[in-house]
């Protein structure tokens, strides 16, 4: 990628054009609900992931058994015969059945990213006391019996689950259900209703509330990764989220850097990058660099690719900020070879163009006032090597070209 090309029009993606399985993006929709219940809990509660349910809210006033559905087409996972429904029913019917959950203060929440609804789960969605629960229970019962009271067989996929919630000796539960069940409809977007939140509960300043957002959804991720890795459960308490949105504002007031937003680069981009021997490999292999460093520095550049081109759609740089850093980039190399080339002139050309790459790649250098990470400006340089604007060995531009002409 050549300088400028990291500004290209940012193209919106359909998410039901992508392959993302259901179940990846599933785990993704806990953790953000993750970090809507920790906005919006009790001080005293902790907040779960796959405890007790889907997402968790736990308190000395009971809790809160949150179910989240997703759906990355245009299926219903709340339609009158959905599996997605009724199993969530059925979940929790069992639940309060063996006394996993209590009734006296249980609440049930179902989360789906899809702006869907249906006739049974808006009537169980309207019952806000034990007179409506019985008049939704009674109208959903109907829906499923003939004239003689007789279960109307429906697909194979839900006929436990109704039969299961519809049964008499199963009411007081399905009626507990009704009751306090909540439908919660993210029709905008999960990630961003989530974001919008966080900006109204958190009141950072405009400037950071991004950057902090990414930062502690990570935590999130990363901390109960930690947590199911080590057979912990995966929780986190409400001290535990604000002390680490105490520490992470903090943080970026404190740096105001740039951070590593975009994925690692993968084994298959490595080596299409060695295969296609791109010049910035052809010049570390001049100075005869070890490959451990070349996989580095492999690692490095597509790192400062991927990552410029995330901070330039956020607007974090744009083409005056990158253009100016690349300019103190190659005075600063110029520098240094000027340096080595007067205290260093009786080392082998090799030797000499190593001593400079070390010097280069083992100096931190920022953009202004925004701290960079060292990848970005290693892979910076490397994108200038490529580029023949500098080099490491002492005479590049000639050894490249007798490199071409060998070929």
């Amino acid at each position: 990628m050549r300088r400028g090309e990291y500004l290209e029009e940012k193209k919106d993606i359909e998410i039901s054009n992508t392959h993302v399985p259901d179940k990846l993006y599933g785990y993704g929709l806990q953790v953000r609900q993750m970090l809507y219940e920790l906005l919006n809990c009790e001080i005293e509660s902790t907040v779960s992931v796959e405890k007790f349910d889907d997402v968790g809210v736990e308190n000395a006033n009971g809790k809160e058994a949150i179910q989240t559905k997703s759906a990355l087409s245009a299926r219903n996972p709340v339609s009158d015969k959905a599996t997605d429904l009724w199993k969530t029913l059925y979940n929790w019917l069992i639940a309060l059945k063996v006394g996993e959950l209590s009734m006296d203060n249980t609440l049930f929440t179902l989360v789906i990213n899809v702006d869907k609804s249906g006739h049974i789960v808006s009537l169980i969605n309207m019952a806000r006391n034990s007179e409506e629960s019985l008049t939704a229970y009674e109208n959903i019962k109907n829906e499923f019996l003939d004239n003689e009271e007789n279960y109307i067989q429906q697909s194979a996929s839900i006929n436990q689950y109704v039969e299961t919630f519809i049964s008499d000796e199963n009411k007081q539960y399905a009626l507990c259900i009704i009751e306090k069940f909540k439908l919660v409809v993210m029709d905008e977007g999960h990630t961003k209703k989530i974001y919008q939140e966080f900006k109204a509960k958190t009141y950072l300043p405009v400037d950071i509330q991004e950057l902090v957002f990414d930062k502690i959804l990570g935590w999130i991720d990363k901390k109960t990764a930690l947590q199911i890795e080590n057979n912990y459960p995966m929780q986190i308490t409400k001290e535990e989220f604000q002390n680490e949105m105490i520490l992470t504002q903090k943080w970026v007031n404190q740096n105001k850097c740039l951070v590593e937003l975009a994925p690692n680069p993968t084994n298959t981009e490595i080596e299409l990058q060695q295969r296609e021997y791109k010049t910035y490999i052809r010049q570390l292999q001049l100075i005869e660099l070890d490959y451990d460093d070349q996989i580095e520095a492999i690692n490095d550049y597509l790192k400062a690719v991927a990552n410029r081109t995330v901070w330039a759609v956020k607007g974090d740089v744009n083409e005056e900020i990158i253009t100016q850093y690349y300019e103190d980039l190659k005075s600063r190399w110029k520098t240094k070879r000027n340096i080595v080339e007067l205290d260093k002139d009786t080392w082998d050309e090799p030797k000499r163009g190593k001593y400079l790459y070390n010097m280069c790649v083992d100096e931190d250098v920022n953009m202004g006032i925004l701290v960079t990470p060292r990848f970005f400006k290693n892979g910076c340089y490397h994108e200038l090597a490529d580029m023949e604007e500098i080099g490491w060995h002492p005479i590049y531009k000639n050894k490249l070209k007798e490199d071409e002409k060998d070929d």
